[in-house]
């Protein structure tokens, strides 16, 4: 026999919150009706709690043909077994404190959720969901066994199905399979595309398989991207800048799902160096939102009312990212040359139709560090500060789902070492400005190279 698994390899299922529990603890008064059935627990044996069930039951259907209202619930016994036997029980989502066999006797009728774990085994299923009937008896069985597939994700909490089957759990979890075999496994989470849309898995009894880490990529179906306007004479702007800092820092809108880019403006002060380092190309973004001043935030092509305040910010993006557009962007970069080569890979999740739409690319510079402020805010750290953009602009038509479409552009480093900085894109539509979907160099996960059937 194999060695057990660890206690960390084994699966628990959490579980949902209990609907109904046979546990005790602080709750509300109940109505009469459920008094009686509570006050039968009181009573020493099995065989007398039965009996006054029964009691209870007439009493309750008197009761109900008085006018009174008859009660929603009624009692009934469950029994949890495994093969092997000694696995702590967990009942709608609590640690019951028993093990294998255990009865639960009186328990409210109704849905409930079993599940149970034992170390260095792995239970199938994962969970039961258990209808107990009105003075039902039912059995919840549970096969252990040492035979099982270990699968996981970037980021985690995706379903796991097997065969086409949920099986209850989100990765990471081993899913119990206990005779072993081959299975098609395949992952869902929502605001996800996964790639491939499946894998093949031969699980040999007697182990647990480890599926490898990278089988899955799991893309965010959404990016947003923030376009600030700022001057180094703006006060506010610095603020502006911490707060997308602050908002890109937080794990649920990372390089994947936001990015931004900072664009300079000519006022108040028109020497800002970051303007003059290119003066033709920042204003030709700031005219085309009809920007009025700094500090001014763009998400998506639409104007924010505040370009400081979290309280509107994030709303925002939490909307845009909502939408899925049917379209992926990746983008990569090659600074061996001058130069610089972007590559912008559109991947289609469906048949969409992009005609009109134009693909905006522009380098940024992640960080500056200035000695003495250059304006008059005091500001001397910079971030995400735009420095070139493709002078022609591709223009889009439509995909199929599944077809993976690359664009080529050259852009200008200015003798900046590529690790200092990233290409943002994005698809947008020049007549409403609206942004349908972005990409980045800084994006942690990329589209593989799509074979047939493997897009979602």
């Amino acid at each position: 026999m194999p060695p057990p698994l660890t206690p960390a390899a084994v699966v628990t299922y959490n579980g949902m919150s209990a609907r109904r529990s046979y546990l005790g603890g602080a709750r509300r008064r109940a109505p009469p009706a459920k008094r009686i059935w509570s006050s039968v627990n009181t009573l020493p044996a099995p065989h007398l709690r039965r009996a006054a069930l029964l009691v209870a039951a007439l009493l309750v259907a008197a009761v109900s043909g008085c006018g009174r209202e008859a009660p929603s619930f009624a009692p009934g016994v469950l029994e949890v077994t495994s093969t092997p036997a000694g696995a702590a029980v967990t009942l709608d989502g609590l640690d019951t404190g028993l093990v294998t066999p255990a009865t639960f006797d009186p328990l409210e009728a109704g849905l409930h959720e079993v599940s149970v774990a034992l170390d260095g085994w792995v239970a199938s299923p994962a969970v039961r969901t258990v209808d107990l009937g009105y003075l039902g008896r039912e059995t919840a069985d549970f096969t252990l066994s040492q035979t099982g597939l270990s699968v996981s994700s970037t980021p985690p909490g995706a379903r796991i199905l097997i065969d086409g089957e949920d099986t209850g759990v989100v990765t990471p979890a081993i899913v119990g399979l206990p005779d072993g075999g081959t299975f098609a496994v395949s992952l869902d989470l929502d605001g996800y595309a996964v790639f491939p849309a499946g894998v093949t898995a031969v699980v040999d009894a007697g182990r647990v398989t480890v599926l490898e880490a990278d089988a899955f990529t799991l893309r965010p179906r959404r990016t947003v991207v923030l376009e600030g306007f700022a001057n180094v004479d703006c006060g506010p702007c610095p603020q502006m800048t911490d707060n997308l800092l602050a908002l890109t820092g937080d794990p649920a809108y990372g390089p994947d799902r936001v990015v931004f880019i900072e664009f300079s403006v000519s006022w108040p002060n028109l020497q800002d160096p970051f303007y003059q380092a290119n003066p033709t190309e920042n204003y030709d973004r700031f005219f085309q939102y009809l920007v009025a001043g700094a500090r001014t935030l763009i998400a998506d092509g639409v104007k924010l009312g505040s370009a400081v305040d979290q309280a509107v910010l994030r709303p925002a993006v939490d909307a845009d990212l909502a939408g899925d557009p049917g379209v992926l962007v990746d983008v990569s970069l090659d600074g061996a040359a001058s130069p610089a080569t972007a590559t912008v890979t559109l991947t289609a999740l469906r048949d969409v139709d992009l005609a009109g739409q134009v693909l905006f690319v522009a380098l940024y510079e992640t960080g500056i560090v200035l000695a003495t402020p250059p304006g008059s805010n005091g500001q001397t750290e910079f971030h995400h500060v735009f420095r070139d953009r493709a002078d022609t602009l591709p223009v889009l038509g439509a995909l199929v789902a599944g077809q993976q479409q690359a664009h080529a552009v050259a852009l200008q480093l200015g003798g900046r070492d590529p690790a200092t900085v990233e290409v943002v894109a994005f698809i947008q539509d020049p007549a409403t400005l609206a942004v349908l979907q972005a990409g980045s160099t800084a994006a942690t996960s990329r589209v593989p190279p799509l074979a047939e059937g493997m897009h979602p």
